[in-house]
């Protein structure tokens, strides 16, 4: 189960508007680059009331417009501890950052207006608080966003789990036992590829992340999948190879561990690359090129792409 408290990191910017806005963007570059996208803009306290009949609000000018706050949430405090001395020394008095904590519930509560099931090929992805489809052919794949690892709605996720339904399918017509067939999920977040591939009849799925609250939330999401999954903290584990191998990461560090991510893959295996914008596609093709991968195909949608490519095939 989740721990029954969540903390939040919230960084606030107190220059004259033009240069808080440069800090701003700095801060989120800096958060991305190391490895930090799990962060929300806005001030979470704001009361939205929908009420029509009262004269119009600019929520978004509740929320800080376009200086609102950058929060980070963790279950862990000394993981936020240890991020609230790194962004200190490298922004100094150009922010205030402050530690808040709350109910994990209180945080929960606030996922499921935003948080709607939607379906691909091969699954329907809920929440646990929606109800399973009946009667229907799609495998039932429940996630809790747990501290905004993503849902699956965004276009990389769909993008891959379609994929991993094709490799599956393949497979399968290709007369070739799944449960033989390994997985690992870089990044894994909610472990929600690792978990779809164990679903849909793949051997052992591992997933590995750099956050403890991802390992949090993937194994809780396993279990409310009633699968097993390896989840271990890190990003590229020790060991054998696996044949498939997702990165939904940014292309930024996809390029830079690309050597490690192809040494993963099995020959034969299959790299499945997304996070990516798809005017990164042809840069994030040709370095795995250059690392010895052969392309196989890329698909795009809502301006994303996922690219897939062989080991020897």
């Amino acid at each position: 189960m989740h721990p029954i408290t969540t903390y939040e990191l919230r960084i606030t910017f107190g220059e004259a508007e033009k240069q808080a806005m440069k800090t701003k963007e700095q801060l989120t570059d800096w958060l991305l680059m190391n490895g930090i996208d799990s962060f929300v803009e806005g001030a979470l306290d704001v009361d939205f009331n929908l009420n029509q009949d009262e004269p119009p609000r600019d929520h978004y000018a509740e929320m800080g417009g376009d200086l609102s706050p950058v929060s980070v949430y963790r279950y862990s405090k000394e993981s936020l501890d240890d991020l609230f001395v790194k962004v200190n020394s490298v922004f100094g008095k150009k922010i205030v950052t402050e530690i808040h904590s709350m109910p994990t519930e209180q945080w929960m509560e606030g996922w499921k207006e935003s948080f709607k099931p939607f379906s691909t090929d091969e699954f329907y992805v809920r929440p646990p608080w929606e109800k399973a489809l009946s009667g229907s052919k799609l495998l039932d794949l429940v996630i809790e966003p747990g501290m905004a690892f993503g849902t699956g709605q965004h276009a990389t996720t769909r993008l891959c789990l379609d994929e991993c339904g094709k490799a599956a399918i393949s497979a399968r017509k290709n007369g070739v036992d799944l449960s033989k067939k390994t997985v690992l999920d870089v990044g894994t977040g909610t472990g929600i590829l690792a978990i779809g591939a164990k679903l849909l009849g793949f051997g052992h799925c591992a997933g590995t992340d750099i956050e403890d609250d991802a390992v949090i939330a993937a194994l809780e999401n396993a279990r409310l999948n009633k699968t097993e999954i390896a989840v271990k903290k890190g990003s590229i584990p020790e060991g054998q190879p696996f044949d498939v191998v997702f990165a939904n990461i940014l292309a930024v560090v996809i390029l830079r561990i690309m050597p490690d991510l192809v040494a993963k893959v099995k020959d034969g295996g299959r790299l499945i690359l997304s996070g990516l914008l798809a005017e990164e596609e042809a840069e994030i093709i040709a370095c795995a090129e250059a690392n010895g991968m052969t392309f196989v195909n890329a698909a795009q949608q809502s301006g994303w792409s996922c690219v897939v490519v062989g080991k020897n095939i």
